[in-house]
């Protein structure tokens, strides 16, 4: 149990969490910027949970169901818990950097085991005190409910993600020992992030779905459902039940012995894993970061081929593109984010289409709104555009990671014959591409759903390439001033890279600067597709004066 202790602490110190301690000026500037960025997220995920959960407990209330709510949202939160639990387990507990330098070490496999569940399960927290505990401690508020609901439920909060993220354990380790299937790091990340993603996506579009149902009908989905889910979770992660009973009971006694019997299981469940981890977790590690490649003669054409030159700037740009797509942190942070923030653009005008009555009313306005040259529909239709441009440039972070995805490889970049200049341009050049492939999405469904004139659709085309050259040169130069060049996971050099959100701040800045005088002085549409696609390109001239003028003395003094 000490060395379990001890071992978690150290894997708590570099999760890259923030808990380790530093001394220098960077580190600290960097831990202030991802404390507050994490708070700026929990406080806006925190507020529309509770915002929500108040919706439906007023509509549960007016039909006698508001209970409901509570197995509602554990059973939400036992799935939530197992799903994302696959995902961490099978990265902490196979794919992380320490697996080689922990094999060695006289530990047996549960205080490993022990060890990274414990680094799991403060991520699932992390998730149910967002998603899970705002809307049952509303609930708590709303019901008028004693200090007695509270202390059962932080009770219920820490037993909960047990049993659904042991029975996750579990299930990797079987795989992991007795198939190959997720043997292959990069294709299980990509197809398992690819598949959360998508059942995000689900959920959103089932939450947009519900709207369109009256008061009664909703109750009484959420009733049948309800139920539904909870029989469900309870078969499969056992101890939800108990869980429930622990904040629903009648009286204390009633719920201080499903508490009891919650910790019990959750126990057991524990102590399975630890037997299990004994007997399959060595036989199922060793060699799972070997690699292997199939042989294959090659023809004399492909021989042929494989010798022909090319364009230098192209095949440097052709190469960080397939970096993007194949690594799969990349792929999921850089790539895919450019097709979905769009989804989630045009998502109220895909539910608005399919619904009646107001919806159908409002998109026939906008049409006529966007018909007239000079009104003020036009206008602000390219100032949209415009914004949509800059937010998903500046969002995706190719640009602002240009540099620290080369990680302590960077000094290839130095000795390579081609100019850094070129270097530079075609890594800008890969985020463009992705940039404007995921501007160019909601603006095709725009045009499919409001039906533009032409010569406003050419506008919204005008002011798409300032959008998108702005962001990507913009967001570059904390690359060159700030690359995070040291890292052991492709994750810190995009998910816990501060340039990224520098850059994602700069082009939000610049929009607004272009954008904000173009609404305030009541353009016409002529006026603002000139303001803002000009004025963009213009500023985008101005990044590339800079960055020829810094790039040689910035880019000598960068040391891997």
């Amino acid at each position: 149990m000490t060395n379990l202790v001890r071992l978690a602490v150290v894997l708590f110190r570099g999760s890259g969490t923030g808990i380790t301690a530093g001394s220098g000026r960077r580190r600290k500037r960097s831990q202030l910027g991802n404390i507050l960025l994490f708070l700026f997220l929990g406080i806006y995920m925190v507020g529309i949970m509770s915002a929500s959960s108040a919706g439906l407990y007023s509509l549960l209330a007016a039909n006698g169901l508001q209970d409901l709510m509570i197995g509602l949202y554990l059973s939400m939160g036992t799935v939530l818990v197992f799903l994302f639990g696959i995902l961490y387990v099978i990265s902490v507990f196979y794919f992380t950097g320490d697996i080689e330098k922990l094999l060695p070490l006289p530990l047996q496999a549960d205080e490993i085991i022990g060890a990274k569940l414990a680094v799991t399960a403060a991520w699932e927290y992390l998730y149910l005190a967002v998603l899970v505990l705002p809307p049952l401690v509303v609930f708590g508020i709303l019901s008028q409910a004693g200090a007695g609901y509270f202390l059962f439920l932080a009770g219920v909060f820490l037993l909960l993600p047990v049993v659904p993220l042991c029975l996750a354990s579990m299930l990797v380790m079987l795989i992991m020992r007795f198939t190959p299937l997720a043997r292959n790091k990069d294709r299980f990340n990509m197809v398992s992030g690819i598949l959360a993603m998508l059942l995000a996506l689900g959920f959103v579009f089932g939450t947009q779905s519900m709207a369109r149902f009256d008061e009664m009908d909703l109750a009484q989905i959420i009733s049948a459902g309800s139920a539904s889910i909870a029989k469900l979770t309870t078969t499969v992660f056992p101890g939800t039940s108990f869980a429930v009973g622990a904040l629903t009971a009648p009286d204390a006694l009633q719920q201080l012995a499903q508490l009891g019997l919650l910790l019990l299981i959750a126990s057991a469940a524990v102590l399975v894993t630890f037997r299990m981890a004994r007997l399959l977790y060595f036989k199922g590690v060793v060699g799972v970061g070997a690699s292997a490649a199939r042989r294959r003669r090659l023809s004399s054409a492909e021989l042929s081929k494989a010798g022909q030159g090319g364009s230098a700037f192209w095949t440097y740009w052709l190469k960080d593109v397939r970096i993007l797509i194949r690594t799969p942190v990349f792929f999921m942070n850089n790539v895919l984010m450019n097709f979905l923030w769009p989804v989630f653009f045009v998502l109220p005008m895909l539910t608005s289409a399919g619904g009646s009555g107001g919806s159908g009313a409002l998109i026939e306005l906008a049409r006529g709104a966007l018909a007239d040259p000079d009104g003020r529909g036009a206008a602000l239709s390219l100032v949209i555009c415009f914004v949509i441009a800059c937010f998903i440039s500046g969002t995706n972070g190719i640009s602002e990671s240009a540099l620290s995805r080369e990680g302590e490889t960077f000094y290839i970049m130095k000795i390579i014959p081609m100019s850094w200049w070129r270097q530079i341009m075609a890594k800008v050049t890969a985020g463009l591409l992705f940039s404007l492939a995921g501007t160019l999405l909601p603006l095709v469904l725009a045009v499919a759903f409001l039906r533009p004139p032409a010569w406003l659709a050419l506008g919204w085309l005008a002011v798409l390439p300032g959008g998108i050259l702005m962001p990507n040169l913009g967001g570059f130069f904390f690359e060159l001033f700030w690359p995070k060049l040291h890292w052991e996971h492709e994750q810190k050099a995009v998910k816990q890279n501060l340039n990224v959100l520098y850059g994602m701040a700069l082009a939000l800045l610049l929009a607004a600067l272009l954008a904000g005088p173009a609404v305030a002085l009541g353009l016409s549409a002529a006026g603002t597709a000139l303001l803002v696609g000009l004025g963009s390109l213009v500023v985008a001239a101005a990044e590339i004066v800079i960055l020829r003028r810094i790039l040689p003395g910035r880019f000598a003094a960068i040391e891997p």
